[in-house]
């Protein structure tokens, strides 16, 4: 389904896609393209009405992924806190 590289156009094989996590009929899949080295990660889900994938390109490489995804998400009330700090720049990137 996703058989080339969104950024440099050049063909994937089959051994770059690595299963991170399948459920039913989802699976999480991240791509590292072996000619530009960008990754993609994707969800592919496959039921009786076919084959379809949603993906983005993403810095990550397939261990971030697997251990980020251990962490629950963040919620509304952190990312307004976080919003917060940026606006009235109460945090450095020293």
């Amino acid at each position: 389904m996703m058989a080339q590289c969104p950024l440099c156009k050049k063909s994937y094989s089959e051994k770059e896609a690595k299963v991170v996590e399948e459920k039913n009929s989802a699976h999480l899949v991240h791509i590292t393209c072996p000619h530009c080295y960008h990754s993609v990660l994707a969800l592919v889900v496959v039921n009786q009405l076919g084959m379809s994938s949603v993906g983005m390109i993403t810095d990550l490489n397939i261990e971030d992924v697997s251990r980020l995804k251990k962490f629950d998400p963040i919620s509304e009330d952190e990312l307004l806190n976080f919003h917060s700090l940026l606006k009235n720049k109460q945090l450095s990137f020293n």
